[in-house]
C-alpha cells in the first residue's frame, strides 16, 4: 500500500483577491458524542451545512420573517471559489472580485441573522432526530485578504493558503460571547456599519496575529462583560 501523501504541483497561482468565512459549531465535541451518533450525526450536519448555503445560494430563509410574517426570500450571491468541511465546521472562500457592495453587506447581515436564529434550527433537528442536546451556538469569522491555490499533482483537487483563512479561523472563536466577527479588511464605510447596526473596534489579543479592527454587533459588544470588553477589545474613535 502506498501510504505517500499527496504531493503539490510546484507553481502556485497568482494572488487572489479574497473573501474567506469560516462557521463553527460550540460544543459540537459533546454532541458527536452521543450514543448511536453514526444515526443522526449526517442529517444533523447536512440541515446546518444547507442553512448557511442558502444565505449565499438564495432561496427561503426559513428562519427570518418579514414584519409581515412572509417568508424572506433572498437573491443569489456569486459561488465560492472553494469550500473545505473542517469536521465541526465549513471553510468558504469567494473571489474578492466577483463581489460588489451590496453583496458583503447582504453575506454579513444573512450571516449575522442566522446566528442569532440557531435556536429555530436547532428546533428544526429536533423534529427529525432523536436527540435535544444539540449545539447551542454557531460562531462566524469573516475576513478579506489575499490568498494562493494550490494544486494537487494527481487530480483536479485544490487547497487555498493565505493570512486571511488564518484570520476567520481565530476571529470565530475570538470571544464566545459575541460568536460573530468581521475583520475590517472588507472596507465597510464607518456610516454604513452605523446605520446596520455593527460597531468597529480593535481586537487586540487575536492569537498569532497583530491587532485587527473587527466590526461586531453593536447590542452584543454592549452586553459583553465589561471585564471581557476590555480585556479583548479597544474602542475606536472613528471620527477624529
Amino acid at each position: 500500500m502506498n501510504s505517500r501523501p499527496e504531493v503539490f504541483n510546484h507553481d502556485v497561482s497568482l494572488p487572489i483577491r479574497s473573501i474567506s468565512m469560516l462557521f463553527d459549531l460550540e460544543g459540537f465535541s459533546g454532541f458527536f458524542s452521543k450514543p448511536d451518533v453514526c444515526d443522526y450525526i449526517s442529517k444533523y450536519l447536512n440541515l446546518i451545512i444547507d442553512a448557511v448555503k442558502l444565505t449565499f445560494e438564495g432561496g427561503d430563509l426559513y428562519w427570518e420573517r418579514s414584519e409581515n410574517d412572509e417568508p424572506i426570500i433572498v437573491t443569489p450571491l456569486p459561488k465560492p471559489i472553494h469550500t473545505k468541511f473542517l469536521g465541526d465546521g465549513v471553510l468558504y472562500i469567494w473571489n474578492y472580485d466577483h463581489f460588489t457592495f451590496p453583496h458583503i453587506i447582504h453575506l454579513v447581515n444573512r450571516v449575522w441573522n442566522l446566528k442569532n436564529s440557531f435556536s429555530l434550527l436547532c428546533n428544526k433537528a429536533g423534529e427529525i432526530l432523536p436527540v435535544d442536546d444539540f449545539p447551542k451556538r454557531i460562531r462566524f469569522g469573516i475576513a478579506a485578504g489575499t490568498v494562493y491555490q494550490l494544486k494537487y499533482q494527481n487530480g483536479d483537487a485544490d487547497e487555498y493558503i493565505g493570512y486571511s483563512i488564518n484570520l476567520v479561523s481565530r476571529l470565530q472563536s475570538y470571544c464566545r460571547s459575541i460568536g460573530f466577527i468581521v475583520s475590517g479588511r472588507l472596507n465597510i464605510p464607518n456610516e454604513t456599519i452605523a446605520e446596520l447596526g455593527y460597531k468597529k473596534c480593535l481586537a487586540k489579543k487575536i492569537r498569532g496575529f497583530p491587532d485587527e479592527i473587527v466590526i461586531v454587533d453593536n447590542q452584543d459588544y454592549n452586553n459583553l462583560d465589561e471585564k471581557i470588553r476590555v480585556e479583548l477589545f479597544r474602542e475606536l474613535d472613528l471620527y477624529s
